[in-house]
């Protein structure tokens, strides 16, 4: 009788925590990786794939997605969790998103994947307006904890804080065990390379943070990006044992359109992307650019967003009173490859992870650019993987997932090098996605024992974890 629900066959099995690195059959058992071994009987099991010629890694942990966004990109729940999927995604974190946006996105369009979200920080709308004491911030961490979310996120580049707030909600976060993500900028720095200097005097000698997509602040806005590179990774380096972090491989940004009454942009990110290309930073410079084409907005299709610009860009730009996503070509790909790639002296990654900041945008490309990087030289199979499973693992604190051993969560994504994306996505030993099409439904929240309670009375499946495992707060040895 067979034994094992599901068996990978002939595939090349690449596991950066152990260092394999050769063909093997995985079969797996309850959700469970049961056996890896060079020939597994068929007979064994009820089900099996033939993956010969394909990679076999540990499922895909995208630690930066949008898929609960409280603006709803293109008004559609859960079209994040089916891009993310599509793209080989097993497990994401959502930056910045709402609780109640999750997981009716989750009952809507679920497609299996593993997901866990940060409360996001708006004045005005999730915190109040106006300076902050010690006892709200206290106060607003523990409502984003209790609400089911893993932490925070600290948008910098669209809300500052003052120094001191920014500050104060790091060391709220990290004392009360919860899981903290900054894109940096306070009122005194904007959302470039001025906000990554300021986060030593933020953290001081004790906090923890994960600082989201360092390459954002390698454009060249301050410095030339060579410059800014290096600097960058020198004071990642400086702070290595309290952050982790992230960087993009996308050319097109994300950010958002919104103006005020007398046509100004709100976003510093906003601003920053116009000035580089010496467009006034307001809702005519937007349309100039959107003309163009430099900018672009989004627009809805049937299986997901696409950008758009020209007659079309400046439509949806107004039609939605300048409060739209928008997006600029600005990510420089050296800046992204050079930090991927880049080690320190003791042959250890200076950027934990590659992340998409994506999901329900169109630029889920973690896979595409990571074998790219492979080919040309840049990143060996083994390191490719541990930048896109067991980092991430490590990052979120996930001990049972982002390696394949026996006992681990059977999550696994298979990759078609000769086509250099995903085939196959696999969670807890079902199958969610083949050859780019969502087969996988539902999905289970990531949360806290705090947040038990708020993630059960929604009716979705959740597990719980320790944000307290993570690896900015359990150290790198």
């Amino acid at each position: 009788m067979p034994n094992h629900d599901l068996l990978i066959r002939n595939g090349r099995v690449i596991d950066a925590e152990s260092g394999v690195d050769r063909v093997s059959d995985v079969a797996i058992t309850n959700g469970k990786i049961d056996q890896i071994k060079p020939e597994i009987d068929p007979a064994t099991a009820n089900d099996s794939l033939n993956v010969e010629g394909q990679w076999v890694i540990p499922g895909m942990i995208d630690t930066h997605v949008h898929v609960a966004n409280a603006a709803d990109f293109g008004r559609v729940r859960g079209l994040g969790l089916q891009m993310v999927a599509a793209a080989g995604a097993t497990t994401v974190i959502d930056l910045g998103g709402s609780m109640e946006a999750m997981t009716t996105g989750i009952a809507a369009r679920g497609s299996g994947v593993n997901v866990g979200g940060l409360g996001y920080l708006k004045p005005g709308e999730t915190v109040p307006e106006g300076r902050l004491s010690p006892d709200v911030i206290t106060e607003i961490v523990g409502s984003a904890l209790e609400a089911g979310s893993l932490g925070i996120k600290l948008w910098g580049g669209y809300y500052p804080f003052t120094p001191d707030e920014t500050s104060r909600f790091i060391s709220t976060a990290n004392n009360l065990g919860g899981y903290v993500a900054y894109h940096v900028g306070t009122t005194e720095t904007g959302s470039r390379l001025d906000g990554l200097r300021e986060v030593p005097v933020l953290l001081g000698n004790t906090g923890r943070v994960h600082i989201a997509h360092i390459n954002a602040y390698c454009r060249g806005s301050i410095l030339p990006v060579e410059d800014e590179i290096q600097e960058a990774l020198q004071i990642i380096s400086e702070l290595r044992d309290q952050v982790v972090s992230e960087v993009h491989l996308a050319r097109p940004n994300f950010t958002l359109g919104k103006c005020d009454e007398e046509g100004n942009v709100l976003a510093d990110v906003v601003s920053n992307c116009l000035k580089l290309r010496d467009y006034e930073p307001t809702d005519e410079g937007i349309r100039e650019a959107l003309r163009d084409g430099y900018a672009s907005t989004v627009d809805t299709t049937r299986t997901g967003l696409v950008l758009v610009t020209g007659d079309r860009g400046i439509e949806l730009f107004d039609e939605a009173k300048t409060d739209v996503s928008m997006s600029f070509p600005v990510n420089n790909a050296t800046s992204a490859f050079q930090l991927t790639a880049a080690k320190n002296s003791e042959n250890e990654f200076i950027i934990d992870a590659i992340a998409s900041d994506a999901g329900s945008l169109p630029r889920n490309v973690n896979i595409e650019q990571a074998m790219r990087m492979v080919k040309f030289g840049g990143l060996e199979p083994l390191e490719m993987v541990a930048k896109l499973s067991y980092n991430p693992a490590l990052m979120i604190g996930l001990g049972s997932k982002g390696r394949l051993a026996e006992g681990k969560d059977a999550d696994i994504t298979i990759i078609d090098p000769e086509v250099g994306s995903a085939s196959y996505g696999i969670v807890g030993g079902e199958l969610i996605m083949l050859e780019g099409r969502v087969v996988g439904r539902g999905g289970t929240v990531l949360t806290t024992e705090r947040g038990e309670k708020a993630v059960a009375n929604t009716g979705s499946d959740y597990e719980i974890i320790d944000p307290m495992e993570a690896l900015m707060y359990v150290g790198r040895n």
